[in-house]
């Protein structure tokens, strides 16, 4: 009997380390640890973007500025921006539901007068789709971020984040899997611009620091797996 209670406190114990959140992050963008891309819709064809890493000046040493060229062709003109990191995986089969994200990083606007910059947010491909954080939207106007200055969006939820398609169109309804039989996600961030009405075509230029996913398992989970599991040993020994 002690030795089944002692069993059954290691297994409660595996379970709720497993059941600890997983955090990614990155403060440094050094070469090779993001792949990035570009969508425009379809007043936006034609756009160009660059980013690189600078050693100082970010929050506090290193950081990834981006530089946009948005080539506006008709009113609601857009790009959005895709950095996906490279090392940030998560696989709700293997690690569990998720029950919520929380997502955050530094933003700075360099250009002045620049309109409301760039929107930021979280970013998530999986089964071959791209999602981004709609709900809410994290935006660096100036002057508000022409210093650097937190962007955070905790507890996000599966219905903030829509689906980007490859034309540049956004579909609200259709929306990631956090539950236990998910597809593998990879993080990331996304930045988009878009002209509104006007047809003037424009540059923007900010950048990004302290880079940080922090996944949360769904409550529980680990606990009923591992009772499960340990009621499967007690009928064994019987």
């Amino acid at each position: 009997m002690n030795k089944q209670i002692l069993m059954l406190a290691g297994v409660l114990a595996g379970a709720s380390a497993a059941s600890a959140s997983v955090t990614f992050s990155d403060g440094v963008f050094a070469s090779g640890t993001w792949t990035s891309s570009l969508v425009a819709n379809a007043n936006g064809v034609g756009s160009t973007f660059n980013s690189a890493q600078f050693l100082n000046g970010g929050n506090p040493n290193e950081y990834l500025q981006i530089v946009a060229n948005v080539q506006v062709s008709g009113p609601n003109g857009g790009a959005f921006l895709l950095f996906m990191n490279n090392t940030a995986f998560y696989n709700p089969v293997t690690s569990g539901a998720v029950s919520a994200i929380d997502y955050s990083e530094d933003s700075i606007n360099f250009l002045q007068n620049s309109g409301d910059g760039m929107i930021t947010g979280l970013a998530i491909t999986q089964g071959g789709k791209t999602y981004v954080q709609r709900n809410p939207l994290l935006v660096m106007p100036y002057p508000t971020f022409n210093t650097w200055g937190a962007n955070a969006s905790p507890g996000l939820n599966p219905s903030d984040l829509w689906e980007l398609d490859s034309t540049g169109v956004l579909h609200q309804s259709s929306n990631p899997d956090w539950s236990a039989s998910g597809g593998v996600m990879q993080m990331g961030f996304y930045r988009a611009m878009s002209s509104g009405n006007s047809t003037d075509s424009f540059v923007r230029e900010a950048g990004i620091d302290n880079w940080n996913v922090r996944i949360i398992p769904a409550p529980g989970v680990g606990a009923l797996l591992a009772l499960a599991g340990a009621a499967s040993m007690r009928r064994r020994r019987s």
